[in-house]
């Protein structure tokens, strides 16, 4: 039986230790209005990467991994890189998102990007053994159009990737954002998961993407039986991505709304972890970080 509340770490936390080359070709990809597709050196950066990121999942004490795609890079290398000798439970893979697939965008080869993107981040999942495929509902940016429309059109979207994704036993979770997007709020996110009314969408709860943090414990219990999954980091008021205890966060009282409500998968950190070399190092510190915050959860 897999243990509540377990470490996980989330493929985003090693960002600032990629080559910048790399770092800078996948931020490419993900704000031009068309697919950015990586040239054979950026596959093979991204190859290494994920070699280095893998031998730290393997050998510290990590559980579980939320692993990141894009449509930029080449699937199969990276996934077989992923898949060599595995030590830690893949437990979600994270959709792409950015101009070229945004379901709540007027243009509708975005939204169809954002169809694609998350048809084929279930795919990843299915052959990690994944079963939760975390989605973006839009992306920031100023937009003239009523919110309704647009929310309109991530049903959709999220609707037919839904069903794709429940062929395979595979959820969506749907992440709350905190600008302008779509989801920037409770009850808009809701509201929209609740319109999509299929059995295998919920909640990705991203701790730094709802405010005041002191309000979070109630809208965790709030969400409720909707929880698929968990991104864990501090703030203080605005998006801060910092590790637990570098904000304002009540974390005793968030993992007591979190047991309160029955939530058994990992604490997927979200942490960017900025000042170290390598993955083993970021590594490392959330390690350590976490076995001081599971120390305050409900016994």
């Amino acid at each position: 039986m897999t243990r509540p509340l377990r470490l996980g770490v989330s493929g985003s936390s090693f960002i600032w230790v990629m080559p910048q080359e790399l770092l800078a070709g996948a931020y490419r990809a993900s704000v031009a209005g068309t697919l950015v597709k990586f040239d054979d050196h950026l596959n093979d950066l991204m190859v290494e990467f994920m070699r280095d990121m893998m031998h730290a999942l393997n050998t510290l004490d990590i559980a579980a991994f939320e692993c990141y795609h894009s449509l930029a890079w080449d699937r199969d290398r990276i996934l077989d890189v992923a898949l060599e000798n595995p030590n830690v439970e893949f437990w979600s893979a994270h959709a792409p998102y950015g101009l070229h697939c945004d379901p709540s965008s007027p243009v509708e080869a975005a939204r169809e990007g954002a169809v694609a993107g998350f048809i084929d981040t279930v795919e990843v999942a299915a052959r990690l053994g994944a079963r939760i495929v975390i989605t973006h509902p839009g992306i920031d940016y100023e937009c003239d159009l009523p919110r309704e429309t647009r929310i309109r059109w991530v049903v959709d979207v999220l609707r037919r990737a839904a069903d794709t994704a429940g062929e395979r036993g595979i959820s969506l979770a749907v992440e709350p954002l905190p600008k302008r997007e779509i989801g920037s709020t409770l009850d808009e996110l809701l509201d929209v998961v609740d319109t999509v009314n299929r059995p295998n969408v919920g909640v990705n709860f991203d701790v730094n993407h709802l405010y005041p943090p002191e309000a979070i414990p109630g809208m965790i219990r709030k969400v409720g039986s909707r929880l698929l999954s968990v991104h864990v980091s501090d703030q203080d008021g605005i998006e801060r991505h910092w590790l637990p205890f570098q904000g304002t966060m009540d974390w005793a009282e968030v993992l007591r709304a979190l047991t309160d409500i029955g939530y058994t998968g990992p604490l997927i950190y979200e942490a960017h972890i900025h000042d170290v070399s390598n993955c083993e190092e970021a590594g490392r510190i959330i390690v350590n970080n976490y076995q001081r915050l599971i120390r305050l959860a409900p016994t």
